[in-house]
This record gives C-alpha cells, structure tokens and sequence, in this order.
C-alpha cells in the first residue's frame, strides 16, 4: 500500500469545485481546506497507482500546484514476508 500526502494549491474561486472533484477520485481523501484554496489531501493505493493520482490531482482544472510532503509504502499484512533466525537451543 502506498500513502501520500499532498498540499494543493487551487485558485480560491475554485476550491470547493476542486474539493468536489478531488473527493471524487479512488483513494483521495482531502482532511482540511484553507480560503486561500490550499487543501490537505491524503491519497491511498494498492495498486501502485500513486504516481498516476498524483498527476490527476496536478491536471484538475483549478489547480494551481501540488506538493508532494509525505510518501510511504507499506507491506500488506498478508502479504508481509517475516524472517526468523534459528538461534538454536537456549541453556535455562
């Protein structure tokens, strides 16, 4: 899974047009708005799609600019790989 976090820039005429169209997008939540038409936005993949949403966010009309501030991949639990050494027999 991956999850970023992004601050938008959107003309303030635009923002709640932009908001609208943001929440409208797969994984794309948006936390807090400013009337200066910045947005908080967070944005959750599984597919790997991150880099994709990224550049949809970027190309949405009124959007100004977007700032990647934070990105993370995380291992699906089920599918997460754990490593145990044999540390053999432990004296009492």
């Amino acid at each position: 899974m991956q999850i970023a976090s992004l601050i938008v820039e959107a003309l303030p005429a635009e923002l709640a047009a932009v908001q609208a169209r943001l929440i409208e997008i797969p994984g794309v939540e948006v936390h807090a708005t400013a009337p200066e038409g910045r947005l908080i936005v967070t944005v959750e993949s599984d597919d790997g799609a991150g880099a994709e949403t990224h550049d949809r966010v970027r190309t949405l009309p009124g959007v100004l600019n977007v700032a990647l501030v934070f990105n993370q991949f995380e291992a699906e639990p089920d599918e997460e790989v754990v490593h145990v050494q044999d540390l053999g027999a432990v004296a009492p």
